[in-house]
């Protein structure tokens, strides 16, 4: 099965979460209990410095510094979520990436070839610039 292609867009300096369910040809979800997942992103531009930019960012479930981003998944669920919080999305200088969502399964595909590993999604993501120009995330002391 090939990977669906999905674009979507990300406001700069906003939270952001993106949450999916994987499931199987009847709907229902695939029990993805220790699998990991990785979302690989390309950036395509830099619109502070107007410069073309290529740099790769990539975001795992193997992450544990949560204060860049949290990438978990619930097994039983088949579900994956990702979240970056705005001090992350505050930092996209660019404008566009072409990313790829893959799994891997803790199951070997045969033996000596790793682990059996599917890349469910790909497409293209689109930062969406503030109107005012600010650079700065927001920080509300309470």
């Amino acid at each position: 099965m090939s990977a669906a292609n999905y674009n979507f867009s990300i406001e700069r300096g906003t939270s952001f979460r993106l949450s999916l369910i994987y499931k199987d040809s009847n709907e229902n979800p695939i029990n993805i209990t220790n699998w990991c997942a990785r979302l690989t992103m390309k950036t395509e531009y830099n619109s502070v410095s107007k410069k073309s930019l290529s740099a790769t960012k990539i975001y795992s479930t193997t992450n544990l510094d949560y204060s860049l981003y949290k990438f978990f998944i619930d097994g039983p669920e088949g579900k994956l979520t990702l979240l970056l919080p705005s001090d992350t999305t505050n930092d996209f200088d660019f404008d566009s990436a072409k990313y790829d969502l893959e799994l891997q399964s803790d199951d070997t595909f045969y033996a000596s070839g790793g682990n059996y590993t599917i890349r469910l999604l790909n497409g293209v993501i689109t930062i969406k610039q503030r109107n005012s120009g600010s650079e700065t995330a927001l920080d509300c002391q309470v």
